[in-house]
């Protein structure tokens, strides 16, 4: 009997060691991997939109507490429907990235820490989003008679202030998501995404190979209070018949959200993703958009 517990506590253990892995990949000066995303929405009513583009990530300096990785979308290219309207507006969402090049702090495990060069790259996204704001007005004319240009606009520079940004670069089905973590099958952890939605997060390992899944992880309560919040920003004078009509509103479904999604990474040898393949659902005022991803090294 002892013989046989301890026999299969030697196999547990076993099983244990191999169902994780270290993500320590190889960083030194001048070392670069340029990946290829190719984007797949399936918008409601509005047929399927598929942006590509291309990012090069390149070790620029090695520091006394890790290293700096330059992120920079060079390609962006899309196959939009005639007349998709949420088409557009993603295409000229993405293009903001484009040229812009984004310096990230990292530990020396290569986990991403700060984004060095934040006040550079907010100048530049400062112009962006007067541009977008300019594109949403005149792809969707009526937006203006519920918000101004000025709350569009601290909508998106909210949504792409440093921590929000950092957090989509850590959290998103990205080449850097994974770098510094030790990740074992079975473990947990929860993220608030760029959109404020707090996610909760599970792992499993099998080889090289590592699978995430997601869920919402708020409450109907949680849920009122970034939605009421959201409006009290950008549209004041909505915001109190919101509040008195919210538990109707939520009930009918006309405001329920919801987020689920997985993702499976492969690794190289040294610790960089060699691909990734996601799908996504995101369901926001009773409407879903399935996005399904792809990441691959060239």
């Amino acid at each position: 009997m002892k013989k046989v517990l301890m026999l299969s506590m030697v196999l547990l253990t076993a099983l244990v060691a191999q169902a994780q892995l270290k993500v320590l990949p190889t960083l030194k000066k001048g070392f670069a991997k340029t990946y290829v995303t190719t984007n797949t929405f399936d918008i409601p009513m509005q047929g399927s939109v598929v942006l590509t583009d291309e990012t090069t990530y390149t070790v620029s300096e090695t520091t006394a507490d890790g290293y700096v990785i330059d992120m920079l979308t060079t390609t962006i290219t899309s196959d939009i429907p005639e007349g998709s309207i949420a088409g557009q507006i993603l295409a000229a969402s993405m293009e903001m990235a484009k040229g812009i090049n984004i310096k990230l702090s990292t530990d020396k495990n290569g986990s991403v820490t700060a984004i060095k060069n934040y006040e550079e790259v907010r100048k530049a996204l400062d112009t962006c989003c007067d541009n977008m704001v300019e594109k949403l007005n005149k792809l969707i004319p009526q937006l203006s008679t519920v918000f101004t240009k000025e709350a569009l606009k601290q909508q998106l520079m909210e949504n792409l202030a440093e921590q929000r940004l950092l957090a989509s670069i850590k959290n998103d089905h990205g080449p850097l998501s994974l770098f510094g973590k030790t990740i074992m099958t079975g473990a947990q952890e929860t993220f608030v995404n760029q959109q404020g939605l707090q996610l909760k997060r599970m792992y499993f390992v099998s080889g090289k190979n590592v699978t995430t899944s997601e869920s919402l992880d708020m409450n109907k309560e949680d849920i009122k209070k970034l939605i009421i919040a959201q409006i009290e920003k950008m549209a004041p004078a909505q915001a109190d018949m919101v509040k008195e009509n919210i538990d109707q509103l939520m009930e009918s479904g006309m405001l329920k959200m919801d987020v689920k999604s997985t993702a499976t990474y492969e690794f190289d040898d040294n610790c960089w993703v060699k691909a990734i393949q996601s799908e996504a659902t995101t369901e926001t005022a009773g409407q879903a958009t399935t996005t399904k991803s792809k990441v691959v090294c060239k």
